[in-house]
């Protein structure tokens, strides 16, 4: 079995695999995380390593201390990874990011991949049919966008995510919805033309939890299978554990 963690700004999630199945997992409270934790190393005698990723930084000491003898290992750009990493900045990219990148070259090998995970942020990464991963972007996803268009003005109110049905908003509310939603669906539509205009053939995998807004119509788009940023923690896992 291998224990999968990830400390995510408002939740940690689990998932504890046997093999490549999920047998367990849940969203977490911080407050609740390690008790949680705690409970399943005591419970679970036969688990081979423990893989997370961390957005506190805060993190590591804990777990190990938890862990004992389990091998413990944090998602960063030194430990090995499935791909060659070209970011020229290695130390600043996201351990989510590293874990999408490792899933999809496992799933979709030795093809021109764009991984585009909808979250906070919209990051967008790209990795090579040569196995190379090459970089990407990072923009506003839908509440961050919202916020600043009332962060930023002063009239403006703070609206929810919703989907319009078209682009023509007939009153402030409508517009900000429209704005909002179709400049994302735009900027994910250019970025993907942008690739495959440089690359040739590409394959595009949506994740993260506001992915479900796109339309599923979009084309030549993969909606990725809600464990899959665990199957690329999982496989870098093993990967740093069994070298």
């Amino acid at each position: 079995m291998y224990l999968v963690l990830d400390f995510g700004n408002t939740l940690t999630k689990f998932f504890l695999f046997k093999g490549k199945e999920v047998i367990d997992s849940a969203s977490l409270l911080p407050k609740d995380a390690f008790n949680k934790i705690h409970e399943i190393l005591t419970l679970n005698e036969g688990i081979k390593g423990l893989i997370y990723s961390d957005v506190t930084g805060e993190i590591n000491e804990k777990l190990v201390d938890l862990a004992k003898e389990i091998p413990v290992i944090a998602i960063n750009s030194s430990i090995k990874l499935p791909f060659v990493n070209e970011y020229e900045s290695k130390s600043t990219l996201g351990a989510d990011r590293i874990a999408l990148v490792a899933a999809a070259v496992i799933a979709y090998p030795k093809k021109n991949t764009l991984v585009i995970d909808l979250g906070s942020c919209i990051t967008y990464d790209f990795v090579s049919q040569e196995n190379t991963y090459k970089g990407g972007a990072i923009s506003p996803g839908f509440k961050m966008r919202y916020k600043a268009l009332n962060t930023f003005t002063g009239k403006l109110p703070l609206l929810s995510v919703k989907i319009p049905e078209n682009p023509e908003g007939n009153s402030t509310i409508d517009s900000i919805h429209s704005g909002v939603y179709f400049g994302v669906l735009d900027e994910i539509i250019g970025r993907i033309k942008y690739y495959q205009e440089e690359f040739g053939p590409l394959t595009v995998i949506l994740t993260g939890g506001d992915a479900n807004k796109l339309p599923k119509t979009l084309k030549n788009t993969i909606f990725a299978h809600s464990n899959f940023l665990a199957l690329g923690m999982l496989h870098l896992l093993k990967l740093n554990i069994d070298s």
